[in-house]
């Protein structure tokens, strides 16, 4: 089963190695999908929407949203973004292990991902945590009508 959420931010850039008016300074609405690929879990969900937000939002959207991509790329084409946030959410097990151990987890998501013990299962699933998805494809759009995209495998 694959799901997929959606994710919008807002970036400047100019193209280094690109001659014409790319190169000139100039921003973009980026529309970003991230979709995952797992068997649905005891809980009828791959995963919780929740938690694959806060996972993405927190190493990807807080670092891309509202900044010069510059600053974080040599060259930041959307080939380059695309492939960088593939990188960063590949390890998206581990990202998901961390993200269930926050202590800043609202209350209501940790009630969600306790076990029946009260505590937090290093599992493979656990809630609306299935910790056996993976990343399946990441596509990027900088503009409504032109988007670059990685896909495992």
């Amino acid at each position: 089963m694959f799901v997929t959420k959606e994710f919008t931010f807002h970036a400047s850039h100019f193209l280094t190695k690109y001659f014409g008016k790319c190169e000139r300074l100039h921003g973009h609405s980026y529309k970003l999908q991230v979709t995952i690929e797992g068997d649905i879990g005891s809980n009828d969900l791959v995963i919780d929407f929740g938690i694959l937000k806060r996972v993405v939002v927190k190493h990807v959207i807080d670092k891309l949203d509202h900044n010069h991509l510059n600053d974080l790329f040599e060259n930041p084409s959307a080939e380059r973004v695309c492939e960088w946030i593939w990188k960063v959410l590949e390890p998206l097990p581990e990202l998901l292990r961390e993200e269930v151990s926050d202590p800043n987890l609202a209350d209501e998501m940790k009630k969600y991902l306790k076990d029946g013990e009260g505590t937090v299962s290093p599992a493979d699933v656990v809630g609306g945590v299935n910790f056996g998805v993976r990343l399946y494809e990441v596509r990027l759009w900088e503009t409504e009508g032109a988007s670059v995209w990685l896909r495992a495998g």
